[in-house]
């Protein structure tokens, strides 16, 4: 068995020069880099993972609340108007049907195209 313990200590020495001539030879930061985890993209993946929980959070906290009502008190006043006059849209055919023009809102391009001859 010395052929078996001398090529298995060959190996071995093989094995370590190896490792030792990657260690000097290779940047230590390298593979954190190749690998997408240096220290800036983790703290960065770390802050938009961080801001992703926070707009969880709100949208769930938001979910829980009826359109008209407010976790403001101050805008408590409103809720009843708020709750009135969104039940009363379901009850207007018109909002379910086109066109949505708003009042007072943009002008139609429909206008500017007469009055430009296009």
């Amino acid at each position: 068995m010395s052929w078996f313990s001398g090529g298995l200590d060959m190996l071995n020495d093989l094995k370590n020069n190896v490792e030792s001539s990657v260690k000097n030879s290779i940047d230590p930061d390298l593979i954190k880099k190749l690998t997408l985890q240096s220290d800036d993209l983790v703290s960065e993946r770390e802050r938009i993972d961080n801001e992703e929980r926070r707009k969880e959070a709100v949208r769930d906290s938001l979910s829980e609340i009826l359109p008209w009502e407010t976790r403001d008190a101050e805008m408590e006043i409103l809720v009843d108007e708020c709750r009135e006059v969104i039940l009363a849209l379901s009850s207007d055919e018109e909002t379910f049907t086109g066109p949505f023009v708003l009042n007072g809102g943009l002008p139609s391009r429909e206008g500017e195209e007469e009055e430009h001859g296009d």
